[in-house]
């Protein structure tokens, strides 16, 4: 009876090292913890082990041998012993056994979590109580360019220099509150910063996500611009024509002269009016797709040797050299007029930026699936920080609007060419003139052959 209880004692203390789970780190191994769990219940078993003998004191020592090399991560051991032993060392390998299935569902959580965190499109950053990075996820590498071994037991403040996501997150790991805020990086990249406390995390105290949200400022200040340059666009013309009405009122109606010179600017202001409106509908329509296209095989030498006819007079009147090398060319599959609308728009903006005694040189040739035409000139060049912005609607290089157009030709292009299943692109210095090209895509054998 009496090695029944003592046995029992023994049993009790290595129930012990359960709840020490918590310990098993990735590496496999338990930490003091769960040892001391080990050691107290090898303390009590040696207690017992002058009643058993001494083939049981053995068994015994072959049980802390087994236990020190499951404190080492080694859960597989199992013991097996005589007399009073079989009852410590059933209990010993039924808890070695419960706590490798516990330690094994403990790892298939945090691979499935992990795995989820790697999926997300958002950079996720869990701290510790310091403010230790105690985990990063593949998109937290990839925004902040650093590993993850870096990243990981690096201060937040280093990884995110930015006052406000430091003390948002100070707040949700100290006081237990969410916080979101929008920073502001390098390059015009904002990210909206949420920030939320972790109860129970262990070494996760509170979670960083950061979303990058620079498109959304982007739209946001496209709008912005829109409604501000069409208001412009709208305003300057009806002001001239106000003024117009009123002079002609004051008295400029009784000299014949002065009183049709007048109606003849209002007449022009009225047919800006007129162009920017159609303008804006035209690029409403392509933007919408309500714009059908007359898809069909075209010789796209021809398309450009209209559009350079038409804009051959302008170019001579301002004495700038207009020439075109288009020969060979494959079909390509398309609307000729608006093809021919696309080329037009792009040679009026070289014609507005080229000084007298500069040149614009059309060129197409045949790259791979598409014929690649592009415009260049040697006019005044784009600034780096508008080069990006030349296609967006109103957007106008030149900050005085001096050189007249409603801002929406180089929109109408890009949607127009995209409508088409081609691209367009820009390469341009500030004083070295611009290239403006674009594709269309080459008509498919069959329908070549057929024209």
């Amino acid at each position: 009876m009496a090695r029944r209880v003592l046995a029992w004692l023994a049993i009790t203390h290595i129930a012990l090292f359960p709840a020490a789970l918590v310990g098993f780190g990735a590496a496999g191994a338990l930490d003091g913890a769960v040892v001391l769990a080990l050691a107290a219940a090898l303390a009590a078993a040696f207690v017992v082990s002058g009643a058993i003998g001494l083939a049981g004191a053995m068994a015994l020592r072959r049980i802390e041998s087994s236990a020190q090399r499951v404190a080492s991560g080694e859960l597989a051991q199992r013991v097996e012993g005589g007399g009073l032993v079989p009852e410590l060392s059933a209990a010993f390998n039924e808890l070695v056994a419960a706590l490798g299935a516990r330690l094994e569902g403990a790892a298939q959580e945090r691979s499935r979590l992990e795995s989820v965190l790697n999926s997300s499109i958002d950079a996720v950053l869990a701290v510790d109580q310091e403010g230790t990075i105690s985990y990063a996820n593949a998109a937290a590498e990839a925004l902040f360019q650093k590993p993850h071994d870096e990243l990981v037991g690096t201060a937040f403040g280093w990884v995110v220099p930015d006052e406000q996501a430091i003390a948002a997150l100070r707040s949700s790991r100290e006081d237990g509150k969410a916080q979101s805020l929008i920073s502001e990086r390098p390059n015009h990249q904002y990210l909206q910063v949420v920030t939320t406390p972790i109860a129970g995390g262990g070494e996760w105290a509170a979670l960083a996500v950061f979303h990058d949200v620079s498109d959304v400022k982007r739209t946001e200040q496209v709008r912005r611009d829109f409604v501000a340059n069409v208001s412009h666009e709208l305003r300057t013309p009806l002001a001239a024509i106000k003024s117009l009405i009123e002079t002609l009122e004051a008295g400029a109606l009784d000299e014949p002269e002065t009183a049709k010179d007048f109606l003849a600017r209002a007449n022009q202001e009225v047919d800006r009016l007129v162009r920017l409106v159609e303008e804006l509908l035209e690029l409403s329509k392509i933007e919408s797709g309500d714009v059908p296209l007359e898809r069909e095989p075209v010789a796209l030498a021809d398309v450009i040797d209209g559009a350079v006819d038409r804009l051959l007079p302008q170019a001579r009147a301002k004495h700038v050299e207009l020439s075109y090398e288009a020969n060979d060319l494959p079909i390509v599959l398309g609307d000729p007029d608006r093809l021919e609308r696309v080329l037009a728009n792009l040679l009026l903006n070289a014609l507005k930026f080229t000084p007298e005694g500069g040149s614009i040189r059309v060129r197409a040739i045949a790259e791979d699936d598409s014929v690649v035409v592009s415009v260049a000139d040697t006019g005044a060049g784009i600034a780096a920080e508008d080069v990006s912005r030349v296609f967006e609607r109103f957007y106008k290089v030149d900050r005085a609007r001096g050189s007249g157009g409603t801002g929406l030709g180089l929109a109408i292009v890009k949607h127009m060419v995209e409508a088409h299943g081609g691209r367009v692109a820009v390469v341009s210095e500030e004083g070295q003139g611009a290239t403006f090209t674009f594709t269309i895509p080459i008509a498919p054998t069959s329908l070549s052959t057929s024209t």
